[in-house]
């Protein structure tokens, strides 16, 4: 079993992976932590958990696009795409804030 410490948005993380796959998942650590990044120069820090949040839940949107079939956002919109996604997703943080806080 391999190990991998990851470095996203300055914390490490230590993963247990397969043999071999290190690299493929240091290349998705360093995803995630391109994403948590553009996310915290955008709206600034927000927290650990709720970058993390943001960015798991941008990533579960294009996976959601990608398997209905819409075509992947192009390079010259990615930034008007970025902030809608982002108050989108801040939209539905609250509202899950909202319900966690009542229940």
């Amino acid at each position: 079993m391999g190990q991998v410490t990851l470095k996203i948005n300055g914390f490490p993380y230590v993963l247990g992976c397969p043999d071999g796959q290190e690299a493929h998942l240091e290349a998705l650590g360093a995803e995630l932590d391109a994403r948590v990044s553009s996310i915290r120069a955008q709206v600034g820090n927000l927290g650990e958990a709720r970058l993390l949040a943001m960015a798991g839940i941008m990533l579960a949107d294009e996976l959601a696009d990608a398997r209905a079939g819409q075509a992947p956002v192009q390079a010259a919109s990615a930034e008007v795409d970025a902030a809608e996604r982002l108050a989108r997703l801040a939209r539905r943080l609250d509202g899950v804030a909202s319900r966690l806080a009542r229940a």
